[in-house]
């Protein structure tokens, strides 16, 4: 039989005596603002679409671009490809493929 470590009994104990709500998602029983108070602050869910399939520029090109604007950048299996904060801004997520890999660049 494996003996249990001071950390662990710790952590059990820890566990057994928060409350539900702390596992459950958010408690709402003590707010200060009434519910009906509270507007929404963004886009609805889903409300950001995705790029998919997105098309590539050279450098040389991408006139749209400034020469200090930043970008996510990834060299992938012999690909370099820079995606502009500017338009992961509006975005957030992009679908690409490099090869027969698929990659999420997130924002």
């Amino acid at each position: 039989m494996k003996k249990i470590g001071l950390g662990s009994w710790f952590l059990l104990i820890l566990l057994f005596t928060l409350p539900p709500s702390v596992f459950a998602g958010w408690d709402f029983s003590r707010v200060t603002i009434p519910e009906e108070e509270i507007k929404s602050g963004g886009p609805p869910k889903d409300g950001i679409p995705a790029l998919t399939n997105p098309q590539y520029l050279s450098a040389s090109e991408a006139m749209f671009m400034q020469a200090d604007e930043e970008v996510i950048g990834i060299y992938l299996n012999g690909v370099a490809r820079a995606y502009p904060i500017r338009i992961l801004s509006w975005h957030e997520l992009v679908n690409d493929r490099f090869g027969d890999l698929p990659v999420l660049v997130s924002w």
